[in-house]
C-alpha cells in the first residue's frame, strides 16, 4: 500500500493498482520513443528533404497525383509529424486519449507511405532516380507498430477504467 495525496484528503493506493499502472509504463515509453522518432523525422523531412527532391520523382509510380511537393510535404509534416507529436503529448498527459491518437497517427503514417509508394514507386535496390525503398518499409513498420501499440494502450486504459468503477 502507498499513500497518495489527492486534493486535501489522503488517498490509499493499493499495491495492485500500482502494479497495474507500472505495466503500462513500458508500453507508454515505447509509444513515446516511436512517436518522437516519427515526429522529428517527418517534420524535418517535410521542411528540408521533400522540397529539394526533383519533381520528376513524382511521376515514376503507378499514379501521378501531384505536380509539385507542396501537398506531400504538408501531409508529411502536418499529418504524420504533427499527428505523432500530438499523440506523444497525449500519451504523456492522458494515456487513454494518447492510445487513441497513436492509432490515428500510425494509420496516417501507413497511409502516407502507401500513397508514396504509388506515386514514386518502390524498388528494393536504390537507383539514382528512385528514393531509398528501405525507408518506406521502415516507416510502414513504424506506423503499424504505433497503431497496434496505441490500440493496446487504449484497451488497457479502457479496461482499467471499467475495473475501477
Amino acid at each position: 500500500m502507498a499513500l497518495r495525496m489527492k486534493g486535501q484528503e489522503p488517498e490509499l493506493l493499493l499495491s495492485s493498482e500500482r502494479a497495474h499502472q507500472s505495466t503500462h509504463k513500458p508500453l507508454r515509453v515505447t509509444l513515446i520513443v516511436l512517436a518522437a522518432i516519427v515526429a522529428l523525422s517527418a517534420i524535418l523531412g517535410a521542411i528540408f528533404v521533400v522540397p529539394t527532391m526533383p519533381t520528376s520523382v513524382l511521376h515514376q509510380g503507378v499514379i501521378a497525383l501531384f505536380s509539385d511537393f507542396t501537398i506531400p510535404a504538408l501531409a508529411l509534416g502536418v499529418l504524420c509529424g504533427g499527428g505523432a507529436l500530438v499523440a506523444l503529448i497525449a500519451v504523456v498527459l492522458r494515456p487513454r486519449l494518447g492510445g487513441l491518437l497513436s492509432m490515428v497517427a500510425g494509420i496516417f503514417m501507413v497511409g502516407f507511405e502507401l500513397v508514396e509508394i504509388m506515386v514514386v514507386g518502390f524498388t528494393p535496390v536504390q537507383t539514382p532516380s528512385q528514393p531509398q525503398a528501405w525507408l518506406q518499409v521502415f516507416y510502414l513498420a513504424i506506423g503499424t507498430l504505433i497503431a497496434v501499440l496505441g490500440w493496446r494502450l487504449w484497451r488497457a486504459e479502457q479496461e482499467e477504467t471499467q475495473t475501477s468503477r
